[in-house]
């Protein structure tokens, strides 16, 4: 029997989706993190269920070759930031392909041939930015003294440490604040240079700024957002242009005849933006009233018309798209969602997911709903991490995901 706290001598197998690798004792399969397919590791039980573990790797016996130095010390330090900084970039890359066709073959049904030509998931970088200090916001939480760190790992304590993830700017102003214990504190370092602070506004409570200033500036070609610090945006610096150009490239490509567009969960309308500029008219669906107020200052005098509320519930009401561009949250659209875009015959339907089983489930919903895979991309906006972005483009068709 494995019971938590054991320590097992292990030989690591596949990499899964959450940041670890698969072993195997005694039958049971253990979800190791901190180490890498073909390494033999010795690992702490830290979690037992009906059919798996839970385990943290605590010393390598027999490393991999793509092994090097852990780049995070917070991460280190036991905290869940980054969870493959010691793992070179390019090996990272591999693993997150390796993932994302895992599930695309378990929850999407496709088979392992069944990709070709611009359907193979490769995750490529991003940007040509280097892949420490890529995160120009992120949240933070207050320890019992009050000092800015990261909660660990599936925990609540917290470690107070610089992590990869955060450029020097954000990390300077962590260790100059202070904050009442269990607080969360958002920090951005914006397009403009400038770093700011705040603890998010909740429950009616005004935001309470800390440095700097209440709203960021974020800008993506010509045009810039002003956000609350802490409203959402990408949190890789060059991912919001980075999914822009990718949006406008694949409806150039597949959307035909610019028309009407729309753009579900689309936040302050950065698709939207890059719609617009292929020239379509664009309905944004978004629940956040600060985001949608941020979108109506930019996109001013554009036909760009938003409408806040539930994706699901305002579909039927918005006029019938040539293309649909969407980018869920974690969760994914669902397949109802996925169903009544496809009742709308869009030419082209542009999926950006941020999880590859959300984002599998869903492609694999519009396949059942009279669209083919036409395109596969992804690209790797959480570098030192299992985190990836997957765009996929569906036309009308029968898919074989059978293969060919």
């Amino acid at each position: 029997m494995v019971a938590p706290h054991d320590l097992l001598e292990l030989t690591c197998g596949a990499p899964g989706h959450g940041g670890f690798v698969i072993a195997r004792h005694e039958g049971r399969a253990v979800f190791v993190r901190g180490a890498l397919p073909g390494e033999t590791v010795r690992a702490r039980v830290t979690e037992v269920k009906k059919s798996y573990a839970r385990a943290s790797a605590v010393e390598v016996l027999e490393a991999s070759p793509h092994r090097v130095p852990e780049a995070c010390a917070a991460a280190a330090a036991g905290a869940g930031c980054c969870d493959l900084t010691f793992a070179d970039p390019a090996y990272q890359r591999e693993l997150k392909a390796s993932v994302l066709r895992e599930q695309l073959q378990r929850i999407g049904g496709f088979a392992p041939d069944a990709f070709g030509a611009g359907r193979d998931p490769a995750v490529v970088p991003v940007s040509d930015g280097p892949v420490a200090g890529w995160r120009h916001r992120a949240r933070l939480v207050a320890d019992g003294a009050g000092r800015l760190g990261q909660h660990v790992h599936r925990g609540d304590a917290v470690v107070v440490a610089p992590c990869a993830q955060l450029p020097a700017a954000l990390t300077e102003l962590a260790a100059d604040l202070r904050a009442e214990p269990g607080t969360e504190v958002a920090l951005v370092l914006d397009d403009a240079g400038a770093a700011h602070a705040a603890v998010p506004a909740r429950r009616g409570r005004p935001a309470q700024v800390l440095a700097g200033d209440a709203l960021a500036e974020y800008r993506v070609g010509a045009r810039s957002w002003r956000i609350p610090v802490g409203g959402f945006w990408q949190a890789h610096r060059d991912a919001a242009a980075r999914y822009a150009q990718s949006v406008a490239a694949y409806t150039g490509r597949y959307g035909g005849e610019p028309g009407r567009a729309w753009d579900l969960y689309g936040g302050a309308g950065v698709l939207a933006g890059a719609l617009v500029d292929e020239g379509f008219a664009v309905d944004v669906v978004e629940t956040s009233g600060g985001a949608i107020a941020a979108g109506k200052q930019t996109l001013a005098g554009e036909p760009v018309t938003f409408h806040r509320g539930d994706v699901a519930s305002r579909l039927g009401g918005l006029p019938s798209p040539s293309v649909v561009v969407l980018d869920p949250p974690r969760t994914g659209a669902g397949a109802a969602v996925m169903a009544a875009i496809a009742a709308t015959a869009p030419r082209a339907i542009v999926h950006v997911g941020c999880d590859p089983a959300a984002f599998a489930r869903d492609v694999g919903a519009a396949c059942e709903n009279g669209y083919r895979l036409a395109a596969l991309d992804a690209c790797d906006a959480f570098p030192g991490t299992h985190h990836l972005e997957a765009f996929a483009v569906l036309v009308p068709g029968r898919e074989d995901r059978r293969g060919r």
